[in-house]
């Protein structure tokens, strides 16, 4: 091996070690050490040299040749007596690699460092570490950019969270699906655009008391095709107020939670960040729902099964079926097809309420029964029993022939004035006056059951007893449409204001 290349026994060192004195005269540096191109091109496998850098303990670059001929170069300084290399690059005449003068400049760079810093391998795995610790956090901000970027876009907003809930009731079968998107449209989303604008999130219970009392200050539309019926007080905005009040609150509280579920897949649903319901901040209006809770008599009863009678063959037995399977709600029942009817049975499907999906509502089909449906299997002109015409009626057009029967019964002075509601109503409390439990009525008529053995363990179809109730009820409307006495004795209803005089004494 030869030994490295020391200025010491380099002749003619007038070219190299040499540096410029005040007076413009040339002196040689006997300390410094220097390397050229041909030495560095002649050294072999093994051998190696060193150039030292200008100034005291600033270092040196240190050549090696590797066995494949290639000579790295290092910059080497001491620290406490030990040697310190730091690899720079490969040495190269040509561009493949650093040239001497490219390499001095580096080793220059890299002494203004260590004079600087001290130990120059420290420095420069702290400033790595810190490079490092940079690059990641840019890295994480640039990923929570993006992320914050994606959330606000899925952020959604109040006529979206609105449109969301709709959505929600429709997948779930809900009936009240319909009359939901009907009052958000017309009472928020074309009257509200500034507000439906804006985030879920940023919505107040100002904004709500806004909604409700611009809901409230407007006129009721009034009856029929165009609206062009006389507004009445059956109609007024009270009661449509509390129901958007009631479908807001159930909105938002649907929006809190709803990318939450486990049930579906809410990866691309909308996130609408609410923590405080704004609806119910609004104070619920009071007494709007009172006419709907009034009874008929049995006589009155009797005079609306009489006048059914002078209905359309078709409609009369749409109307008394209603009636006489026990006043069951409209939208389940007339929806029915041919498919989920049978000689003894009706299956309905009950998506009302707060389930989180319909269930089956089953109803026998008793002798009465079938004789009042007679009309409708004999002619089996639409999709359903419950069809006028190719289509099944439309609850709103079978609550219109309640509403016309209460208009005409009242101004002859049969009964007071009623709708299908209070026929519902009535069904139910005389149900109860013949001794049919409260128990069975509410599997007749599907209730709801929010109780654990009923969600979670009752899975009886309760069709005996549903059987038995409808088999006294049909008796019982028979005996009301010929004004025959009931066995049973007289049936005594109270109204509330009869009611309220006879528990008065009691608080004395």
């Amino acid at each position: 091996m030869s030994l490295p290349v020391s200025l010491s026994n380099r002749p003619n060192g007038t070219q190299n070690g040499t540096h410029s004195m005040a007076n413009g005269t040339q002196k040689k540096d006997s300390k410094r050490k220097f390397v050229t191109d041909a030495e560095l091109r002649a050294l072999s496998p093994g051998e190696t040299a060193t150039e030292s850098l200008p100034g005291r303990g600033t270092g040196s670059i240190y050549f090696e040749c590797r066995a494949s001929g290639a000579v790295e170069a290092y910059y080497r300084q001491r620290l406490q007596g030990k040697a310190q290399k730091i690899k720079m690059g490969i040495y190269s005449a040509q561009a493949s690699g650093f040239t001497l003068a490219a390499l001095r400049g580096k080793a220059q760079e890299l002494a203004r460092q260590a004079l600087e810093h001290g130990d120059l391998k420290l420095y420069r795995a702290e400033s790595e570490a810190k490079a490092t610790a940079e690059r990641l956090e840019r890295e994480r901000q640039l990923v929570e950019v993006q992320r914050q970027t994606v959330l606000a876009a899925r952020r959604g907003s109040f006529k979206e969270l609105l449109d969301a809930y709709v959505a929600d009731l429709e997948a779930r079968g809900k009936v009240k699906a319909k009359e939901v998107k009907r009052l958000f449209q017309t009472h928020i989303i074309e009257h509200h655009p500034d507000l439906t604008a804006l985030l879920a999130c940023d919505i107040t219970g100002e904004d709500i008391h806004r909604v409700m009392t611009t809901l409230l200050s407007r006129k009721p539309k009034g009856r029929g095709i165009g609206n062009k019926g006389k507004a009445s007080a059956s109609n007024n905005m009270r009661t449509t107020a509390a129901s958007v009040h009631r479908y807001l609150k159930a909105a938002f509280n649907y929006g809190s939670k709803a990318h939450l579920s486990l049930d579906r897949d809410v990866s691309e649903s909308k996130i609408f960040d609410i923590s405080n319901n704004p609806a119910t901040k609004v104070p619920t209006l009071a007494n709007v729902r009172g006419g709907n809770t009034e009874s008929m008599t049995p006589e009155e009863l009797g005079s609306l099964l009489r006048h059914l009678d002078t209905l359309s063959a078709r409609e009369a037995a749409i109307c008394k079926g209603l009636i006489y399977l026990g006043g069951q709600r409209m939208e389940q029942l007339l929806r029915v097809t041919w498919e989920e009817i049978s000689d003894d049975l009706l299956h309905l499907t009950d998506g009302k309420g707060q389930k989180s999906k319909a269930w089956d509502h089953l109803l026998p089909i008793t002798d009465r029964i079938k004789q009042i449906l007679q009309p409708l299997f004999n002619d089996k002109i639409g999709p359903g029993p419950f069809c006028i015409g190719r289509r099944c009626i439309r609850p709103d057009t079978a609550g219109k022939r309640f509403s016309d029967a209460g208009k005409a019964l009242s101004v002859s002075g049969a009964t007071r004035y009623f709708s299908y509601a209070n026929v519902r109503v009535t069904a139910e409390t005389l149900m109860a006056a013949i001794g049919i439990t409260k128990e069975t009525r509410s599997w007749l008529l599907s209730h709801g059951r929010n109780d654990v053995q009923s969600v979670h363990y009752d899975r009886y179809s309760y069709l005996p007893e549903k059987r038995s109730a409808l088999e006294l009820w049909g008796k019982y409307l028979d005996c009301l449409h010929t004004k025959k006495a009931w066995s049973s004795g007289k049936v005594i209803l109270l109204s509330r204001k009869r009611l309220s005089s006879l528990q008065a004494p009691l608080s004395h």
